[in-house]
């Protein structure tokens, strides 16, 4: 990375000045003593020119919103009305993917893209319709206000990079993100309100106001109870594309296997006659747009002058010719087939963190036999990785601005690496090592790295994965093949899932443990979408169990009073059990009936036809087609603070009776005698300035009351009792499968917008700032025992039992410099697996750079940070998640 680096003096100025504001905190955001020097990242390697070119042609690329797609979908939907719906919304793909005009970017190796943008999107209004309409027609509904507005109101987006804030000139911003011509925004008026009580946002709460509480349920979302996906409608999401069938017997093989199974069943269900025949339709709008790009390449090889990049063209458009109906016969075909799937599913649905899965695994036959012939070379196969992660990482979504602000414009695709083959051995190869080499070379986010470490990884292969850790990427993030294969075991025993399979695992979306599938031996993937997601605010239903059911941010009632005068610590907890199961028993509640909405509207059918064994089952991953069905997920955020605040409480209330609950209740309300967040800017306990010593003594207790992260057992305890509740409930509700929902912990952006609704807390936070990140992830500033310590509180639990947990940690350069370094970081990781942990991930980098990337972001457009769960451009981050990162503690030893 090429960046200004700022001043030495000043920066040790700037912490020490930001330290002295902290008046009385008892917080310390380093552990060890940092270097005089500002240290950048020790590892620097650059990649090839062909990437770099097309990188650079992303950086300068703007976030736009594309028609294309939408008007054709749409035109046929309308045409085909009355067929069946499953029929009918395959004919609308078909129409959409032969329509898409074919752009190729001279000197690319892997053709066909989202959009005729570099960064582009599609709004998909049949299921995402309101967002792009003026403010009237979107909050035309008093639940359209609950659950987008209140969401809203306190979501901030980031403004650098690609992202179109602001309308200038001929082009308009659409969710402060997007840009759309002027001229094509009537067009987008008109498709979305054609959907108008036809979109899954739409029938979503037309449905669910059926239910009895789904007032309370609107409540819930004014008070930001949540971080749902209700209202955005990704539905589909967190999982992992089959790309075996395309794979070994091609799209022609797929479509004479749908020919056969309607001829065997012509007596068999309509869903299932229509599903085969839609499944042939959506295949055949693939080959379509597939064979428009070969004769794009064709038409741009017939007028290049360069006889280089002519030949390349020629090469491309056979290559594309070749897979419309054939499987791959080398590496660069797999991976164009490859890719060529993964992009048309996310055009089929609204799909957050569909990822590849092991392609290490998946596409090293194809490059071992071009290696042993002399087909390809190690360099070649770099330069092909390396243009296939800027490809990823301009995959975008066009949706909300709450979405927007959840996800920080990440699409979260994982490649899994390392863990075991089917047979119990090490699963490591020469083509993951270079697929970390490429993510070295490459400065992009996407696709995002998960090693699966297992004990049988050879320490090449692990200091491999160091060594890229240690370019400050953020990845690979580091997750338990022993813990996930556990994990998997429990979960999926009632649909008998074979331990075969269960190696087969990998990563959906940031961190979410998605079954393999095994087929014809190869690995795979077959579980229907981990979706449901909630991201319920822990802190605020604190908040509510002390202001007697009332949100004090909004004075909504979100609950009838409980009248009790919560005199001891028992009945805080009782209390605040009661109110977090009848959210969690709501939130499950609705999403089902929004599922069961959606059903006729958004089938995934291409995505259906790739995962295992939906083509043998004539039925799509909607109505259980997939090998694997139990991946219904709640999950949580913030669950720190509240274990903090509730410690708090215990020591300072009722253990020692230093104040009351009405004390506290008035610091709170008043934040604590500080200024607030709108008048610092500041998101992070960092630079905060008190304004009324009235609190000051109270404030004090509170944040010298035990933190989650020092190994301490009267705060750990109260940890493992929240989070084995949370475990015990979710399943309590049955999905639209019948089978229970899973439980799941992980926060990716949403610890900003949830935190900013927020009043303080007791654990000594302030009103609006950032909450803790991930789910084991301390309190910036809060851990001052050590790695080891965080390590000890963080595995109190037993992570087997959610199909996620998550731990941040962040290391100064200099503390695992050099070979020693890696391999005490090396020891570090080991040793928090060895303890049962489920994930780790590091952001290597010294926080002086991050504070002056702040302040001139032009000089930093590709530094990279690890966030929670994924990687993000720097630039790309809003500030409230750019002053959570930059405050988390920072371990200048190890």
């Amino acid at each position: 990375m090429e960046s200004a680096q700022p001043d030495n003096k000043e920066c040790k100025a700037m912490l020490d000045s930001e330290q002295r504001n902290q008046g009385s905190l008892p917080l310390s955001f380093q552990y060890g003593k940092a270097p005089e020097e500002v240290m950048d990242r020790e590892i620097k390697v650059s990649g090839s020119a062909r990437a770099q070119k097309l990188l650079d042609d992303y950086y300068e690329a703007k976030v736009s919103l594309d028609t294309e797609f939408t008007y054709w979908y749409t035109q046929k939907w309308i045409e085909a009305e009355g067929h069946h719906p499953m029929l009918r919304r395959s004919m609308a793909l078909k129409c959409g993917f032969e329509h898409l005009t074919p752009m190729i970017t001279r000197g690319e190796l892997l053709a066909m893209q989202k959009t005729r943008y570099v960064r582009g999107a599609y709004i998909m209004p049949w299921t995402s319709n309101r967002f792009p309409l003026n403010s009237a027609e979107q909050m035309e509904t008093e639940s359209a206000k609950a659950a987008t507005k209140s969401l809203e109101d306190v979501t901030i987006v980031a403004e650098g990079g690609g992202n179109v804030t602001e309308s200038v000139g001929n082009v308009l911003s659409i969710s402060k993100r997007f840009g759309v011509r002027r001229e094509e925004y009537p067009v987008i008026v008109e498709l979305c309100r054609y959907w108008k009580n036809k979109s899954v946002e739409d029938s979503s709460f037309m449905w669910a106001a059926m239910h009895p509480r789904f007032e309370q349920f609107l409540n819930m979302k004014k008070a930001v109870l949540m971080c749902s996906d209700l209202e955005t409608s990704v539905r589909h999401g967190r999982n992992v594309v089959n790309f075996q069938y395309p794979l070994q017997i091609g799209f022609r093989g797929m479509l004479e296997k749908c020919r056969r199974k309607i001829a065997e069943n012509t007596g068999g269900s309509p869903d299932s006659l229509a599903f085969w025949r839609g499944t042939i339709l959506v295949i055949e709008g693939v080959q379509a747009w597939i064979a428009s790009y070969a004769k794009e390449a064709l038409r741009m090889a017939a007028i290049e002058q360069d006889a280089v990049i002519r030949q390349e063209l020629t090469d491309m458009a056979d290559r594309l010719a070749w897979i419309v109906e054939n499987p791959p016969r080398t590496f660069l075909e797999a991976s164009q087939l490859m890719w060529t799937c993964h992009i048309a599913v996310l055009n089929e649905i609204q799909g957050s963190g569909i990822s590849p899965g092991r392609i290490g695994q998946v596409l090293y036959p194809f490059w071992e036999k071009d290696i042993k012939e002399g087909r390809i070379t190690r360099e070649e196969t770099l330069e092909i990785l390396e243009c296939m992660r800027v490809k990823f990482t301009g995959i975008d979504l066009a949706m909300a601005v709450g979405t927007i602000g959840l996800l920080a414009g990440s699409t979260f695709n994982n490649v899994g690496i390392g863990g075991l083959k089917a047979n119990g051995a090490s699963a490591e190869n020469e083509l993951e090592e270079l697929i970390m080499e490429a993510a070295m070379r490459c400065s992009t986010p996407q696709p995002t790295l998960s090693m699966l470490y297992d004990s049988k990884l050879s320490d090449k292969f692990v200091l491999k994965a160091v060594e890229c850790n240690k370019t400050g990427s953020g990845f690979p993030a580091w997750v338990n093949n022993r813990v996930a294969i556990e994990y998997l075991m429990k979960t999926f025993g009632e649909e008998k899932i074979s331990l075969e399979d269960a190696r087969a695992w990998t990563i959906g979306g940031c961190l979410e443990i998605q079954p393999g599938a095994l087929v014809n031996g190869e690995i795979g993937a077959g579980s229907y979408s981990s979706t449901g997601v909630g991201f319920i605010n822990m802190p605020k239903i604190l908040e509510l169990v002390l202001w007697d059911g009332v949100d004090p941010r909004t004075n909504t009632r979100v609950f009838e009073s409980h009248g009790l005068p919560l005199d001891n610590f028992e009945q805080v907890m009782s209390q605040f059990k009661y109110y977090f199961r009848e959210v969690v028993v709501l939130f499950e509640e609705m999403f089902n009936i929004k599922s069961a909405s959606t059903f006729d509207v958004d089938n995934p059918i291409f995505y259906s036809a790739l995962m295992a064994d939906c083509i043998d089952s004539g039925l799509d991953i909607d109505r259980g087609g997939s090998r694997y069905n139990r991946c219904f997920t709640t999950w949580i955020s913030g669950q720190v603070n509240l274990t903090n605040s509730l410690a708090s409480m215990k020591k300072n209330i009722f253990d020692e009776q230093k104040f009351t609950l009405d004390e506290l209740k008035a610091a709170l309300e008043n934040n604590f005698g500080y200024q607030s967040v709108a008048e610092t800017g500041n998101y992070s306990m960092f630079d905060q300035k008190r304004v009324n010593n009235k609190w000051a003594r109270l404030h004090s207790l509170c944040m010298s009351a035990p933190k989650f992260g020092n190994d301490e057992p009267y705060v750990d305890d109260i940890y493992r009792d929240v989070v084995e509740y949370f475990r015990d409930i979710v399943p309590e509700v049955k999905d639209v499968f019948g089978r229970p929902w899973v439980p799941c912990m992980l926060s990716v952006t949403t610890h900003g917008p949830l935190g900013q609704a927020c009043v303080a807390s007791p654990d000594g936070r302030l009103t609006g700032l950032t909450l803790a990140d991930g789910a084991q992830s301390p309190y910036p500033g809060t851990d001052v025992s050590g790695p080891y310590a965080v390590f000890n509180s963080a595995t109190c639990i037993d992570h087997s039992d959610f199909m996620n947990t998550q731990l941040n940690t962040k290391i100064h350069p200099s503390a695992i410099k050099g070979v020693q370094g890696s391999k005490k970081l090396q020891e570090l990781i080991r040793a928090y697996m060895d303890k049962g942990g489920y994930h780790i991930q590091f952001n290597i980098v010294d926080s002086r750079m991050l504070k002056d990337a702040q302040e001139n972001p032009g000089n930093y457009r590709d530094l990279m940070v690890r966030v929670a769960g994924f990687t993000q451009y720097w630039v790309e981050l809003s500030k409230p998640i750019q002053d959570e990162i930059i405050s988390r503690t920072e371990y200048e030893e190890i």
